[in-house]
């Protein structure tokens, strides 16, 4: 992975290779959209099954 570490001992820190950069700003976004989707498309699930069930 390109680290400069001969052993555990140096590695004080994060450890993941992404930090800092503009990737964690994405996978944020990204999981925070499948949280929302998820909520909506269970909503609208309740929903059609609650009027599913007054017929």
């Amino acid at each position: 992975m390109g680290s400069a570490f001969t052993d555990w001992a140096q590695a004080t820190g994060p450890m993941y290779m992404g930090a800092n950069t503009s990737w964690e700003v994405i996978w944020l976004l990204v999981s925070v959209a499948l949280c929302v989707y998820a909520l909506i498309s269970g909503s609208a699930h309740e929903l059609r099954s609650y009027k599913k069930l007054k017929k």
